[in-house]
């Protein structure tokens, strides 16, 4: 014998019959309101809808797309196991295939004495099903599967209100489902975008590294054959400065695509600031570029990977070194410690010539460059992320024709990874 369907008119708008309707659609809207991540908000809805309709088990079925067939995508309840890989035809021969074949929903007081239910995954579990509904999920016209819901938790059968409120929570689910797949492809349509300005901008990098590569030796050749072994030498100089950017960009897409724990050790941060001052001394003092630190007596040891961030530190250094030649500016690295609290900044500032707002928003994307075909656009990149990695946050702040700072906040002490 074949129960009747109940059916309802799916309707845009649905009334939930008592307060303990109003509770759970509030709590799924939330819910559903409240993230973009469609497996976080289907497991939450589930959980509401079996809590609201005092049912045993609840399952989601969504569509294959390759396939056309039904998907066990949650399954919630007591002897559910083994059901997560099931796959269910969409036709006549199954409760969940005929809501999704009908598009209709399905309130049945008893499974066995309806012909659309296979009692084979009741063998399979060890479940006895009783009373069922299930309910197409429907956004936008496009059908995106069903949500079963068996046995109520009394001993009764489910009713027209448990069919209504089941609808109801349906139509949110249907939506969350939705919003999060358009969310995912846009994502993917941005990483894709970004792929493609990335390669872009890394092949143009290294066509202007080529070019001073190809410049470099055109220049020994043609002074080597005249015997000026002075101007081969310069020629020379160009092939080495563009070898080390070469050298440089390898390693900074390394840096930057690579993901790593940094291999924290107590690390004296004043004494890593006076090496780096000393080093770059040279380079500020050609560029016509004062260069001091000033160090606070209040930081000893903190917990950091020296070379890396040693590396963000002569990155910051190098550039705002740069960024005051014309104005022969001032380039100052601080250590401080923040009051009452584990964390110390270090901020490199200078007096150099600023930035518009801008380009400060664009100052750590990748390939970005103010130094024209003199930069890789990853420095900055790269300074960054080596700075979250130790937990931490690299902020700037930057007057046009004043000069910038770049600020590092890091925890004194870190576990290590």
């Amino acid at each position: 014998m074949t129960s009747k369907p109940a059916k309802l008119n799916r309707r845009s708008e649905i009334a939930t019959p008592d307060s303990r309707g109003v509770h759970v659609l509030v709590s799924v809207t939330q819910m559903v309101a409240g993230t973009l991540e469609r497996d976080a908000v289907l497991d939450a809805a589930m959980d509401a809808a079996a809590e609201a309709m005092n049912a045993e088990a609840c399952s989601i079925l969504l569509n294959d797309p390759v396939t056309g067939e039904l998907c066990f995508h949650l399954v919630k309840g007591e002897r559910t196991d083994g059901l997560d890989s099931a796959r269910i035809c969409v036709d006549d021969d199954s409760i969940a295939g005929w809501v999704a074949a009908h598009q209709e929903p399905l309130l049945i007081p008893d499974a066995y004495d309806d012909a659309r239910f296979n009692p084979a995954y009741d063998k399979k579990t060890g479940f006895h099903t009783q009373s069922v509904i299930c309910v197409p999920l429907v956004a936008k016209e496009k059908e995106l599967g069903v949500i079963q819901v068996l046995n109520r938790r009394d001993g009764e059968s489910f009713d027209a209100d448990d069919l209504e409120l089941c609808q109801a929570v349906a139509s949110l689910i249907a939506v969350a489902i939705h919003n999060a797949e358009e969310h995912a492809a846009r994502l993917q349509a941005e990483r894709v975008a970004v792929v493609g300005q990335t390669i872009a901008g890394l092949a143009h990098c290294i066509k202007n590294i080529l070019n001073g590569l190809n410049g470099g030796s055109y220049i020994i050749d043609q002074n080597l054959g005249k015997g000026d072994p002075e101007r081969a030498k310069r020629g020379w100089a160009m092939v080495k400065r563009n070898m080390g950017l070469l050298s440089n960009i390898v390693l900074d897409m390394l840096s930057y695509t690579k993901s790593r724990k940094p291999a924290l050790n107590p690390t004296p941060v004043n004494r890593l600031c006076e090496d780096i001052v000393a080093l770059l001394e040279g380079q500020a003092r050609e560029g016509n570029v004062t260069l001091a630190a000033q160090l606070s007596d209040d930081i000893d040891e903190v917990d950091v990977d020296e070379a890396a961030l040693k590396r963000s530190l002569i990155n910051l250094v190098g550039n705002a070194i740069d960024a005051s030649k014309e104005k022969q500016g001032t380039v100052t690295l601080e250590t401080a410690l923040e009051n009452g609290s584990d964390r110390f900044t270090l901020t490199v500032r200078d007096t150099g010539c600023g930035m518009p707002p801008e380009v400060v928003e664009k100052i750590f994307n990748p390939f970005f460059s103010t130094k024209g075909n003199k930069g890789t656009g990853l420095g900055l990149a790269v300074t960054k992320k080596i700075v979250e990695e130790h937990s931490g946050v690299l902020e700037v702040e930057s007057t046009l024709g004043e000069g910038t700072a770049f600020i590092i906040t890091l925890p004194v002490r870190q576990k290590q990874a």
